[in-house]
């Protein structure tokens, strides 16, 4: 099992929405204490500074991960716990360096004046959920200066009932000036063979629609959830293992965030080292289930957003959701291989 290289941080549960399709809204709505989160960090850094070992209680050598490890900060709202978003915001250049890659996802709305601003000035890549209603869209949407929308990321969720409005809401974002866009099945939804063909429609429409921006080279947009399949598009590789690991607003590390929703109790006996130690026993789990966790649009956080859930089911997994996730997967591998011919798309990407 590899060493992780991507962090994801859970400050709090809190949020200002019920979006039905959150898979983190049973997440703790405590938020992480100001000594935790040093720790955990410190932790990390200190995990990654490690010389070659073992990882995941293997017996092979585990070498550490060259450069800064990735950072995403997800919630809850992040921009509810302001005051531990900065420390970790800080925390994170002093430990990794001031070009660490940092992700802060946020609904919009409780944007201050300036603030978006500030955080890009401090080099955070941001990305605003634009799920739910055109009114709501359009809430988040004024948060933003048009100016600054070119510099933002927008997401939607498609769930069954909205698959097949999924391109006309991205042509609507990218409308209103957003030029990084992306958009992934709701993990929580049981897809069944009619929303199927919408999301399958949906994704048709979307790519041809990407083929087209990327042959006038005008109006290119970046895939915003598309690096790893931008990634390995570009070096010929198949998607690995799982690299993430996440920090829970109880200060300690799990083996995957979408597990984050459960109860304490049920999820203690799956807690891990700052290196990753400990992760195989969630993984075992996971195989045994049939799901083998990946990078790119993992097969396994379905399974793991309804098995630890605050409701468990007697069938984790949602009928339809291994089809959905396919589609998602197919069409970033689609445009990502399409995208590497243009010399806009491969600016946009770094490729």
């Amino acid at each position: 099992m590899n060493r992780p290289d991507h962090l994801v941080l859970y400050l709090s549960g809190r949020c200002n929405l019920a979006c039905p399709h959150c898979y983190a809204r049973g997440v703790s709505k405590d938020t992480i204490s100001a000594g935790a989160l040093r720790s955990a960090l410190a932790a990390f850094a200190a995990a990654r500074r490690r010389a070659p070992g073992t990882d995941c209680g293997e017996s092979r050598p585990v070498p550490a991960r060259p450069g800064s490890p990735r950072f995403t900060i997800l919630g809850g709202e992040p921009l509810l716990s302001r005051t531990v978003l900065r420390l970790a915001l800080l925390e994170i250049r002093r430990l990794f360096g001031r070009g660490a890659p940092v992700h802060l996802f946020t609904n919009g709305l409780p944007l201050k004046k300036g603030e978006a601003r500030a955080l890009l000035a401090r080099g955070v890549k941001l990305t605003v959920s634009m799920d739910g209603p055109a009114a709501r869209r359009a809430a988040a949407a004024a948060k933003l200066p048009p100016a600054l929308r070119a510099r933002v990321s927008a997401s939607v969720v498609a769930t069954p009932a909205s698959a097949g409005r999924l391109a006309a809401e991205l042509a609507e974002l990218s409308g209103l000036g957003f030029s990084s866009l992306a958009w992934s099945p709701d993990i929580t939804a049981r897809w069944d063979a009619a929303a199927l063909r919408r999301l399958r429609a949906s994704a048709r429409e979307l790519l041809l629609e990407y083929l087209r921006r990327l042959k006038t080279g005008l109006g290119v947009w970046e895939l915003a959830n598309g690096y790893e399949a931008v990634a390995l598009a570009a070096r010929g590789e198949r998607p690995g293992p799982c690299r993430n690991l996440a920090l829970a607003p109880d200060g300690f590390f799990y083996p995957c965030d979408k597990m984050l929703s459960g109860p304490a109790a049920q999820l203690k006996p799956f807690r891990c080292g700052p290196g990753g130690e400990g992760r195989e026993k969630f993984f075992a789990l996971a195989r045994a289930a049939g799901m083998r966790a990946s990078q790119s649009m993992c097969p396994a956080a379905p399974w793991a957003a309804a098995r630890f859930g605050p409701r468990p089911r007697p069938r984790p997994v949602p009928a339809g959701q291994a089809a959905a996730r396919r589609v998602a997967a197919g069409w970033l591998a689609a445009a990502a291989r399409a995208g590497l011919s243009s010399p806009v798309f491969r600016r946009i990407h770094g490729t």
